[in-house]
């Protein structure tokens, strides 16, 4: 059956096995892990010539950016930012720009020569040739502002500003605090920014990237346009369901036990991230299997074995890169369970460390990865996030040349002189919902410090060959993007063929292969032959138990995919249809019916299932 062209006609599950069996004893039993126009290769940069083009291009950060903070929780999404100069008014006023917020000089909010001038903070785009009325409303909006007579600056210092921070239309005074960072533009290298202080917890910004730092379009760098996870563009927008491959797991291509076709997968999906403006992929996972339950084993692309982790994630590496799209290994080290992920301790000796974990870290290093995100998890009695001893064997030992990102929320301190780069997502680990990446932490560390790690983010832009002007798009203007549809039916078919390529066969007494000659009926048997795609996005579904669980197809977290998956039942039943095999089934967990379905075919197809997820 031919299958849709926006998705694998593989169910995907974390791990699922089929028991095939004849009354008569004979049996087969299979082991399935999670399953679901070409450019010329792009040719990165070598370290060396990127460095030496990033420090030129430090040595021209010297513009000073508009650090606000204070806002309440209801406007915290534009909080805590460094604000670019982008030019001036016709009046003649400066006005800046963070992440799609505006602040601007209004001489007359509406029009009239008696209305009070103001800076206003909106996420409205001014209309900067108008002599007032820059909205355009002809009205004096509530958005966030403060009156002032002097158009040169916006208000330095606290001040009392007006702005929505109830529910429901009224207007609050809050005190908000602006000023000038002398090196605004290195500090916004290293802290993301692409949620928001929401009623429930942290929210991501519809169609903005999983992580995001700021464009400096001065310099020609690009917004960094980081997503979820390697095996599929994760769907964390409306209507993005659908719109990309789901591609096998991570765990999926480990069964395969071919570097080559680890390469073609990635360059595969390197294309796809780049159709979906994306510049980064937040992932592979990297992590040797220790502990069988660790939710996220099936993201992780070593199984059990480091060199065989070694072996494949090169290919992965080279292969994503060499479409343009940096990679991200993960997870930093030694996280090998979810449970208690954010207060567990992993203890491991330097030999079982450099002879059972670090090979697949260290064959991404040698293969020239661009970054690496650290863990949630404690090693020893500090965060992997803030381990200096750990940091010190990736740069050092290792001799890793990119930068060093946190996970999302893994930060527990200002652990730049440490050895960490670049805080994720930059809202919520702090003080008051603020980032211990903020400009005012950043500004009491060390100068030495700062050049440091903005250097080691400018060197992956160099190496990459990431520029303002040539990328796709920067939020908040991606939608488009999102949207569109990546996946082709040449896609479809790799991920079909690298899927049953997986498959491990573990008995077969003479089951195998069913034909219309040998087999007459067949039962389908099992509530996970029929299950559902969950859509963390989908209609009642946001917010749900698949979200971290995942589904039969899919794993959860970070790493889930949605798409228009064929069922093992459907699928079997086509074919079925099409031999002429009389197909009989019992879709529940009722043992009764199983046996009684059984009985009346030739062969049942048992299907189990378990979710796994972050």
């Amino acid at each position: 059956q031919e299958p849709h062209r926006s998705a694998t006609n593989f169910p995907q599950a974390p791990l699922t096995s089929a028991t095939m069996s004849h009354p008569r004893l004979r049996s087969v039993t299979l082991l399935l892990p999670l399953m679901a126009v070409l450019g010329a290769a792009f040719e990165p940069l070598s370290w060396e010539e990127a460095y030496r083009r990033a420090e030129e291009t430090l040595a021209r950060m010297d513009v000073p950016l508009l650090f606000v903070t204070g806002l309440c929780e209801r406007q915290s999404f534009a909080n805590n930012l460094l604000y670019q100069n982008l030019g001036t008014t016709k009046g003649g006023a400066p006005y800046f720009s963070v992440g799609g917020y505006y602040l601007y000089f209004d001489p007359h909010c509406d029009g009239n020569a008696s209305t009070p001038a103001r800076w206003v903070l909106s996420e409205s785009d001014p209309d900067v040739d108008a002599d007032h009325d820059l909205d355009g409303d002809g009205l004096c909006s509530l958005d966030m502002h403060v009156k002032s007579t002097n158009f040169t600056m916006p208000p330095m210092g606290t001040q009392e500003w007006q702005m929505h921070c109830a529910e429901g239309e009224a207007v609050s005074s809050t005190n908000v605090t602006l000023h000038m960072v002398p090196q605004g533009e290195k500090l916004s290298l290293l802290k993301g920014h692409s949620f928001y202080k929401s009623k429930i917890w942290y929210t991501q910004r519809d169609y903005w990237y999983v992580g995001n730092t700021d464009a400096i379009p001065r310099l020609d760098l690009p917004s960094f346009n980081m997503q979820d996870a390697a095996a599929g563009f994760r769907p964390t927008s409306p209507g993005m369901s659908g719109k990309a491959t789901v591609w096998p797991s991570m765990l999926c291509m480990a069964a395969t036990w071919d570097p080559e076709a680890v390469r073609s997968y990635s360059e595969a999906l390197g294309r796809e991230f780049r159709g979906k403006g994306a510049n980064s992929i937040l992932g592979p996972s990297i992590n040797v299997h220790r502990v069988a339950r660790n939710g996220r084993n099936f993201e992780y692309l070593s199984g059990e074995d480091p060199y065989l982790g070694a072996k494949l994630v090169k290919g992965y590496v080279q292969g994503m890169q060499s479409e343009g799209v940096f990679a991200v290994v993960k997870h930093w080290v030694f996280n090998q369970q979810e449970t208690n992920r954010n207060t567990e301790s992993s203890i491991v000796d330097d030999k079982t460390a450099w002879e059972l974990y670090y090979p697949p870290f260290q064959a991404a290093v040698d293969a020239g990865v661009a970054a690496v995100m650290c863990s949630y998890n404690k090693v020893g009695s500090e965060y992997s996030c803030g381990n200096s001893k750990q940091f010190k064997v990736l740069k050092e030992s290792m001799g890793f040349k990119g930068f060093v990102q946190s996970d999302w929320w893994a930060t527990h301190n200002t652990s730049i002189a440490a050895g960490l780069d670049q805080e994720m997502p930059g809202i919520g680990s702090g003080e008051n919902h603020g980032a211990f990446f903020d400009a005012n932490e950043l500004e009491a560390e060390e100068q030495e410090t700062i050049d440091q790690a903005a250097t080691r983010v400018l060197a992956v832009i160099h190496k990459m060959n990431l520029s303002a002007s040539t990328a796709a798009c920067a939020p908040p203007h991606c939608k488009d993007f999102f949207l569109k549809d990546v996946s082709s039916l040449a896609h479809v078919r790799l991920a079909r063929t690298l899927a049953a390529q997986s498959v491990v066969m573990l008995k077969n007494k003479d089951v195998l292969p069913l034909s219309s000659a040998s087999t007459k009926s067949i039962a389908i048997i099992g509530p996970a032959a029929n299950a559902k795609s969950y859509d963390p996005k989908g209609s009642g579904q946001a917010y749900g138990d698949g979200a971290a669980g995942g589904d039969y197809y899919s794993g959860g977290g970070s790493g889930h995919m949605t798409g228009n998956v064929t069922s093992a039942f459907a699928g079997l039943s086509s074919r079925a249809q099409e031999l002429g095999i009389d197909v009989v089934f019992s879709l529940t967990d009722n043992k009764t019916a199983a046996a009684e379905a059984a009985a009346r075919a030739d062969v049942a197809v048992v299907v189990l299932g378990a979710t796994s997820g972050a």
